[in-house]
């Protein structure tokens, strides 16, 4: 049995969902899982996960940016990083926080394959280096 790509399995889970009523769409995960595991192929779930969110953006939903921060951002953080980057980036933007505990401070803001990195951490990094030239 030949296996699907990352991508086909994205575009079947997207397509079955979209067409799925609201109540039954943990049932499409479900299945899309299993046969994951059948296949023994589980390791590709964030991968999948990944390209379900880039299908998502090109279909005109939301662009996922995964923001990294030490702390929990306010939520008028949240509102106001939202809206700066909705600006810049002409798109709707949908946040993914994510906790790191080894920034000291500032925040890395990841688009698609862009990363902004604002951490005091990677400055001091940066410092040292240069320090040591």
């Amino acid at each position: 049995m030949r296996k699907a790509s990352v991508r086909q399995y994205a575009e079947a889970y997207l397509s079955a969902a979209q067409v799925a009523p609201v109540k039954d769409r943990v049932a499409v995960a479900d299945r899309l899982v299993r046969a994951l595991a059948r296949q023994r192929q589980l390791r590709l779930i964030p991968r999948i996960a990944a390209e379900l969110e880039r299908l998502i953006a090109e279909q005109g939903g939301p662009l996922i940016v995964k923001v990294r921060s030490a702390k929990a951002l306010t939520v008028t953080e949240d509102a106001e990083l939202t809206a700066n980057l909705e600006k810049a980036l002409n798109q709707k933007v949908k946040i993914r926080h994510v906790h790191e505990a080894k920034l000291l401070a500032g925040v890395k803001i990841q688009v698609g394959d862009r990363l902004i990195d604002n951490a005091l951490s990677s400055r001091l990094t940066n410092l040292k280096a240069h320090l040591l030239q």
